[in-house]
């Protein structure tokens, strides 16, 4: 059995779309995974499946939609090793960036070679992003707040054209640690 995180986008914000995690968790053991954690109420799941990664995102959002009704809730789920790579390889920690402006776009599927490099990173500066591995991810440093950031969630979803969800680092790191408990 493999241990995945499941990362649901646009479920508890800002008031609308509400799943109680108790109610998700319900869905997730119906489903017949195991182990299974959440980890603050915007949809972040870690379990344990034997269904196949690239099956796993459909199946969960299906099951959101028949269960609560919100058939676009997009799920994009990373292995632990996938994990491991994202969390190793943020180039603004190593710069010593403060971990509060810290935050990881993950992607819905891997961005076409180069894609990131056709946006202008220097015209959202202070605000900057680096591509992450494969890339799966971007990493965005935002020093002044994501708040007030041009290089949100909905920025990178529209330039590459893929589906997308915004952590911060902090749960990033939370979600990678109860992938390893």
């Amino acid at each position: 059995m493999a241990r995945f995180a499941c990362l649901l986008r646009g479920i508890n914000v800002t008031g609308k779309r509400k799943i109680k995690m108790t109610e998700l968790v319900n869905l997730c053991s119906s489903l017949g995974f195991l182990n299974i954690k959440t980890y603050l109420q915007s949809g972040n799941i870690v379990l344990c499946t034997d269904t196949p990664q690239a099956k796993l995102g459909p199946l969960l959002s299906e099951a959101i939609d028949q269960s609560f009704g919100y058939p676009d809730v997009d799920v994009i789920v990373r292995s632990v090793a996938q994990f491991a790579a994202i969390v190793d390889g943020n180039p603004f920690v190593d710069r010593g960036a403060d971990p509060k402006s810290l935050y990881v776009t993950f992607i819905s599927k891997k961005a076409g070679p180069g894609a990131l490099a056709t946006i202008d990173a220097t015209a959202y500066r202070p605000d900057e992003f680096a591509p992450g591995p494969s890339p799966l991810a971007v990493y965005v440093h935002c020093p002044n707040g994501y708040g007030r950031t041009k290089l949100s969630n909905q920025f990178f979803e529209r330039k590459l054209g893929l589906s997308a969800t915004t952590r911060n680092w902090q749960t990033t790191n939370r979600l990678y640690a109860l992938l390893n408990d």
